[in-house]
């Protein structure tokens, strides 16, 4: 049998302020932690996104919870009905959009499914502490900390695929880029484009992905053993 209303009471708000904002300062703490790891790590959405978004959600059940018992006392009597989790479950929902938007599909890769992830959950946790569930707020706060960063290390039991992009310019010639191609251990080339100058001769600039492990000596005597490589740009992502 399904109960979509219950019985509520009026709460004096101005008898339960200091905990109503301990629950808002707790939960801006544990946001502000889930972001300062996102931050730390280079991440777009980072602490004031996480903050917000974990200090929002303990705000809007707050507000779900306890700011509407008076009125519905009022117009019915200490037997009234309400739905206290009315305002808290469009959180749940409206969250997947701003999730949405983090997650991108860029060079045959899928990026931002970790912070997405971590933005509704960081809603969990406000929607928790906003409802006076300190501790099981903050140890789901302690968990996704520890996961966010227990995950992104070189651990035995996890084998990771470690993508690095390399942004090149290149002065074209015959057997160039068969070259590139067996330096970098890669034939996916993800961006090719091609410059003639004015005394004929033809530069290139070319993006490709690969597994090859390049220590910054190692690039760096690139350009010097290559006298076709211009310029080296290196990224890491996974």
């Amino acid at each position: 049998m399904l109960i979509s209303a219950i019985t509520i009471t009026s709460v004096d708000l101005n008898d339960h302020i200091v905990d109503f904002l301990l629950r808002l300062v707790v939960a801006a703490i544990c946001g502000f932690a889930i972001g300062y790891e996102r931050t730390a790590r280079s991440k777009e959405v980072g602490i004031r996104t996480h903050t917000i978004v974990c200090l929002a959600a303990a705000l809007m059940m707050i507000v779900s919870k306890y700011a509407f018992g008076d009125m519905v006392e009022e117009a019915f009597g200490t037997k009234g009905m309400a739905d206290p989790a009315r305002i808290a479950a469009q959180v749940v929902s409206g969250i997947g959009f701003l999730g949405a938007g983090m997650i991108i599909y860029r060079r045959d890769m899928l990026h931002g499914l970790t912070t997405a992830a971590g933005i509704w959950l960081t809603a969990g946790i406000g929607l928790a502490l906003g409802a006076g569930m300190y501790i099981l707020g903050t140890v789901s706060a302690a968990i996704l900390v520890f996961l966010q960063i227990f995950l992104h290390k070189a651990v035995w039991t996890v084998k990771y695929r470690m993508i690095y992009t390399f942004r090149l310019t290149l002065k074209m010639g015959d057997g160039v880029m068969e070259k590139i191609h067996e330096i970098f251990d890669e034939k996916k080339i993800l961006k090719y484009k091609t410059t003639q100058k004015e005394d004929g001769s033809i530069n290139a600039e070319v993006e490709l992905a690969t597994r090859k492990v390049f220590t910054e000596e190692e690039i760096y005597n690139l350009t010097k053993d290559y006298d076709f490589i211009m310029q080296i740009e290196k990224t890491d992502e996974i």
